[in-house]
């Protein structure tokens, strides 16, 4: 008998990070999904039909690649990660390593 439980959101992400970081071949389609929704795309009712379709076909395979019942990306966690992943856009302004932050 399966009986509902509390999803941890933090839990859900680590486990999709070590899948993407353990499988070259799972990042790839992980990125190439992401390239295929739009960088606009609105959120609940306003995404497109094609948009709404991609983030069912992701939200599938990281629930196949993670073995577990992942509760999705949203259009914005999607468009987040489209532009981490695929357009290579991070805020770095408070980096570290970013020579600008020097002493």
């Amino acid at each position: 008998m399966i009986t509902a439980h509390h999803t941890d959101p933090h839990a859900q992400l680590r486990t999709l990070y070590v899948s993407l970081l353990t499988r070259q071949e799972r990042f790839d389609e992980f990125k190439q999904l992401l390239s295929m929704y739009p960088a606009e795309a609105g959120e609940g009712e306003t995404e497109p039909a094609a948009a709404a379709e991609v983030r069912r076909k992701l939200n599938e395979r990281i629930r196949d690649w993670t073995g577990t019942p992942f509760a999705g990306l949203s259009s914005s966690q999607i468009q987040m990660w489209r532009a981490i992943v695929v357009d290579e856009r991070i805020n770095v302004a408070l980096s570290p390593w970013k020579e600008s932050n020097g002493y």
